[in-house]
């Protein structure tokens, strides 16, 4: 105590001024050190109530107390598991309402899609639809076993139906060893571009394994083939000219398809990284078609083409449009009709070929839909899996070439038309005397 006078000599009342001293010097001490735990609170408290304004996830301060007695009648019925009491939905709507809502921020009102006003109390059992159960039966049986944290993934969905994949977590704090369930704090944060981004993958992690076991087949098959016919040539030294001719253009036959099927892969992968080239020089359609039904394999038995009487000139890649023609083709043979034919057509400065087959065709949905990589419109079709690069490429390579390639049903016929600028005659120039 400042300003304070001890007596001059030794004597009792001395000795209870000093211990009065010392006393309130350590009382000053608290005080200072209450002072300042209140103004780090204070602080804490400040920067609390900023974050749970201005967070963009969803947070709840929640009042389980209403549900931690009924739970309490439930132990005293003999209840061991809460999921026996709340197997379902509908059960837990039962619930929802024993759980009281004290505050919310803006971003949990947006995320349950109430106005705060309607937000803050009993929860509303409409926002506890079927694909949310985990989430509430997940923080329910937190509460009846006791458990400070817990944290569950779900579909959650507003009262306008609207609905988000989320992720919840629900703390409560722990007051002398044991949670305290009437001020526990819930969290609910908006996953659906992660999600999105999680199913994306495995579908292309899906779509990557069965690419690599359908091309290894279609790799193996043909090689099969060859490796079986030229072991038979090596081996057969008195096999007649006849059948030595037939297993050599069958080996050349197979050999083409891998061939084929490599260059396809190979337009594919440098087409993600803009590395393919086209020519771009004079391209007689008609030519382009006779050499891929001359030296194409069983996917030109039977077609049918018949010669414009006129030149039928357009500006492409030579090499490019055969490779179009006999993706074409090849798709024809084996997924339409057994009449396939091709013809040239032209229309408003352009020309191009028409691959047509009297098949079953395609349904209006998957008419753009064949043309994306890897994709397979005739899964059903056991006799051939695809491995839906054929058209892609095709159109890839018809579009480089300053072209399109477009699929529809015409005449109860399918039609695969290829387009390519035409080459036209340069307009008349006049002279002016």
């Amino acid at each position: 105590m400042e300003g304070a006078t001890f007596p001059a000599t030794d004597t009792p009342d001395r000795a209870a001024w000093e211990q009065i001293h010392a006393h309130c010097h350590a009382l000053r001490g608290e005080i200072d050190d209450v002072r300042t735990d209140l103004a780090e609170a204070r602080i804490g408290l400040a920067s609390f109530e900023s974050l749970f304004r201005i967070s963009p996830f969803s947070i709840m301060e929640q009042d389980y107390t209403r549900v931690e007695a009924w739970m309490e009648v439930l132990r005293a019925g003999g209840v061991n598991d809460i999921r026996e009491t709340l197997p379902d939905i509908e059960a837990v709507r039962e619930v929802v309402p024993l759980i009281w809502i004290v505050s919310a921020n803006p971003a949990a009102c947006r995320a349950v899609g109430l106005p705060i006003e309607e937000l803050i109390g009993p929860i509303d059992p409409r926002i506890a639809n079927d694909e949310s159960y985990p989430s509430w039966i997940t923080q329910l049986e937190a509460v009846w076993n006791r458990e400070p944290e817990a944290h569950a993934a779900f579909v959650a969905s507003t009262p306008s139906g609207e609905t988000y994949d989320a992720e919840s977590t629900l703390a409560a704090p722990v007051v002398g060893g044991e949670p305290d369930f009437s001020r526990a704090m819930f969290t609910v944060v908006d996953v659906t571009e992660h999600r999105s981004e999680e199913r994306r993958m495995e579908e292309l992690i899906e779509t990557k394994n069965k690419f690599l076991a359908t091309i290894s087949h279609e790799i193996r098959t043909p090689l099969t083939a060859i490796v079986g016919f030229s072991q038979m040539l090596e081996a057969d030294e008195e096999m007649s000219h006849e059948d030595r001719m037939l297993m050599v253009s069958s080996i050349t036959e197979q050999a083409h398809e891998v061939a084929d099927l490599v260059n396809d892969l190979l337009v594919a992968s440098r087409a993600e990284t803009g590395e393919v080239t086209v020519e771009a020089r004079q391209v007689d359609l008609a030519e382009q078609i006779d050499q891929t039904l001359t030296v194409g394999g069983s996917y030109t038995t039977g077609v049918s083409f018949h010669r414009p009487d006129h030149p039928a000139i357009a500006i492409g890649d030579p090499a490019r449009v055969r490779q179009v023609l006999r993706n074409l083709l090849t798709n024809a043979e084996r997924y339409g009709g057994p009449n396939v034919s091709v013809s040239i057509t032209s229309h408003n400065g352009s020309v191009g070929v028409d691959v047509i087959d009297d098949g079953a065709g395609l349904p209006h949905e998957e008419w753009e839909a064949i043309f994306q990589l890897y994709h397979r419109a005739h899964q059903d079709k056991s006799n051939h899996e695809s491995v839906g690069i054929g058209l892609a490429v095709s159109r890839q390579l018809a579009e480089l070439m300053g072209g399109s390639l477009v699929y529809f049903r015409e005449d109860d016929r399918s039609v695969f038309r290829l387009r390519l600028p035409a080459d036209l005659p340069p307009e008349p120039r006049y002279q002016t005397l």
